[in-house]
């Protein structure tokens, strides 16, 4: 296998002149002993053959200066090394000593080594899981339907190209490069960032922490799912009676189960309780099963991740083949080809799609450097970050048909209930007097949506205003345009749509089991970088490493419960939509000017071809030094101007008028 690469092997064009100058001093040598034989020899020889032989003589000492102008000319012309090579040479020379004085320090304390990928594959597979998030995939489903369709996708290939890519480029290099994932392990670019290691653990044990709330609502419903009716298809009876809960009729089944049996939500933020038991007890076995996985370290995680990766994909495949087929898909997949070409001009695409690119791929949180520094250092990331990018980029497009074409299916199917739920409405007011005889809708066999929105059209102005004041208005497109990107959404829309397929009680297990392989594959290694972090940061903590594992998820358990009390949703969705964008979008911008300027762009290049062993893209130092900084911090911009512009609102249940209603966040009593 391929060693570390020697800071002597950097100008290697000097050492071969310096070879080929050799050849010709010996060239001249050899030359030099023919001469002088010639000189012994021509005593004895006659006129004749002496005129003969000076001549020959006056040729081979022409020749012979010639080869030696030409030697002193490569010898005193031979390329001397560069600054930047002499300081590649000088700071690779000064790691690999410090590697070696730790590790050798680190051996004789008695602690484990550090441990390495079995294989690229598995190293492929770590990253590869660490990209699949289950709310990156459904916000960029928003986003395709909501910020302008094929513009917004432009938008996104061309964000990953120019900020995407070289970033994650930039993180995998940082970890390969230095061999360990220590929270001071930026010092060693720069000690004004010495600040980045430590603000990337606290970011990823906190995004950490509520995404495993995230596996415990799924673990929840997936208690449910073996029932002969699921709870959420209909609403419970009341305690002693035949009658169904107020409560419920008034909204809906799958929101009265959401709001009231799996979350207990209370109506404010303000109001408090204590932590549901059935969601602490789910929230409780998915760490569990983190634990579990992880009990081996990454000398086992490959299998389980190869395992984690197939059944999402092959659920995905299906859900795709059976949704294309359903009434209504056409209407979902048709917003895959729309181009607004005025829409790309807009800078607020941009923002989102900018955003978006830093969240799909993970950047700023930790865990990628911590993968990355357990690989060779001679491995090819430019090509590992170029090939992770388009993964994303293939399960994005697998995954959006998909979701728009089952919420086509939902648009339709809500719309036609709508339309019959009004002409029953219309048809006993019109019985009672309430509203004239016109306002009778007409026979909705067919096509009930557009036969009902037909007739409404046709009528005269006042008359359709009387219609509507007592009736809603049916609309597919803006029953479609419903789509959010919170984790709300997936539980509400999600829920109903499978209920409508015929074997509904089959897909339901399938998509549940989608949502937690998704997951669970994403919180491993977030898991995974945590821990490894703390293992390089303190080398003592590799004597125990499951110990380790049990007490970080333990503390991750405990911190939690705050999510999974009555106000816990809102504090979960304050965080996953507003608060943590700021701390991971600062992390990415201190983490490219620490490489980019506090240590120098060409001088980390250097760095890397001289592991590498192969050149590198030129480009990608232009990049990092002013595309990519300016970029982001124009979207930390857009972010900043998001929380200022208007109050802070998030949405709650209310008893009272059993809806969901906003509130405005008091930050300041």
């Amino acid at each position: 296998s391929k060693s570390r690469a020697s800071p002597s092997d950097v100008p290697q064009a000097s050492e071969s002149n310096m070879e080929e100058s050799v050849s010709w001093d010996s060239k001249l040598t050899d030359m030099d002993s023919h001469l002088g034989a010639w000189e012994v020899g021509m005593l004895t020889w006659s006129p004749s053959t002496w005129i003969a032989q000076a001549q020959v003589s006056e040729t081979r000492m022409a020749k012979a200066q010639a080869w030696e102008t030409l030697a002193l000319a490569r010898i005193t012309l031979q390329p001397k090394p560069s600054v930047t090579e002499l300081a590649t040479v000088t700071t690779l020379e000064q790691e690999s000593s410090e590697l070696v004085n730790r590790m050798s320090r680190e051996s004789s304390e008695g602690y484990p080594p550090r441990q390495l990928w079995a294989s690229k594959v598995e190293y492929m597979l770590a990253i590869m899981s660490y990209l699949l998030m289950p709310s990156g995939v459904l916000r960029f489903a928003s986003g395709w339907v909501h910020k302008g369709s094929c513009s917004f996708f432009i938008a996104y290939i061309l964000m990953l190209l120019g900020i995407g890519i070289p970033l994650l480029f930039l993180e995998m290099a940082v970890g390969q490069r230095a061999q360990q994932s220590s929270a001071d392990m930026w010092k060693n670019l720069s000690p004004w960032f010495g600040g980045v290691g430590y603000s990337m653990v606290m970011v990823c044990f906190i995004t950490n922490t509520y995404l495993n709330v995230f596996n415990s609502w799924i673990l929840f419903y997936m208690s449910h799912i073996f029932y002969f009716v699921v709870p959420w298809d209909q609403c419970p009876l009341q305690r002693n009676s035949s009658n169904f809960d107020p409560e419920c009729e008034q909204a809906t089944s799958y929101t009265y189960f959401w709001y009231r049996k799996t979350l207990k939500a209370s109506d404010r933020i303000e109001d408090g309780g204590q932590p549901s038991f059935s969601l602490g007890m789910s929230l409780f076995l998915s760490f569990c099963l983190i634990c579990a996985f992880l009990v081996n370290g990454i000398k086992s995680i490959g299998k389980v991740l190869f395992v984690l990766l197939l059944v999402p994909y092959s659920i995905i495949v299906c859900f795709l083949i059976r949704t294309l087929s359903m009434d209504g898909a056409e209407y979902g997949l048709k917003h895959l080809l729309i181009l607004k070409v005025a829409s790309i001009s807009d800078l607020t695409i941009w923002c989102h799609a900018g955003i978006q690119v830093l969240f799909d791929i993970g950047l700023g949180f930790g865990p990628i450097v911590s993968l990355a520094s357990h690989v060779p250092d001679f491995n090819n990331c430019m090509a590992d970050a170029f090939l992770m990018a388009l993964f994303k980029i293939i399960t994005l497009l697998m995954t959006t048909p998909f979701l728009l074409s089952i919420l086509g299916f939902w648009a339709t199917t809500t719309t036609h209930h709508c339309c019959k739920k009004n002409q029953e409405t219309l048809l006993r007011l019109v019985a009672q007097g309430i509203l004239p005889p016109d306002a009778q809708p007409p026979d909705l066999s067919g096509n009930p949506t557009s036969n009902y929105n037909s007739w409404l059209s046709s009528l005269p102005p006042p008359l359709r205003s009387a219609v509507l004041s007592v009736v809603p208005e049916c609309s597919v497109q803006k029953q479609f345009l419903k789509i959010k990107d919170n984790p709300r959404f997936l539980f509400l829309i999600f829920t109903e749509v499978i209920s409508l397929l015929p074997g509904s009680g089959f897909w339901i297990v399938l998509f549940f089991l989608l949502l937690l392989t998704l997951g669970l594959c994403s919180n491993l290694m977030f898991m995974l970088g945590n821990v490894l972090t703390l293992q390089d940061t303190f080398p003592f903590c590799r004597r125990q490493p499951r110990l380790l594992i049990v007490c970080v998820s333990m503390a991750m358990f405990l911190c939690g419960l705050i999510f999974i009390q009555p106000s816990g949703i809102y504090y979960f969705s304050l965080l996953s939509e507003c608060w943590v964008a700021v701390p991971v979008i600062i992390i990415i911008i201190c983490e490219n000017l620490a490489v980019a300027w506090a240590y120098g762009a060409d001088r980390f290049l250097a760095d890397m071809v001289a592991l590498l062993g192969r050149p590198i893209f030129s480009g990608c130092g232009w990049l990092w030094c002013y595309i990519s900084p300016m970029v982001v911090l124009g979207l930390l911009t857009s972010v900043f101007v998001y929380l200022v512009k208007g109050p802070l609102v998030y949405f709650a249940w209310d008893s009272s008028t059993v809806s969901v209603l906003s509130h405005i966040l008091k930050l300041l009593p």
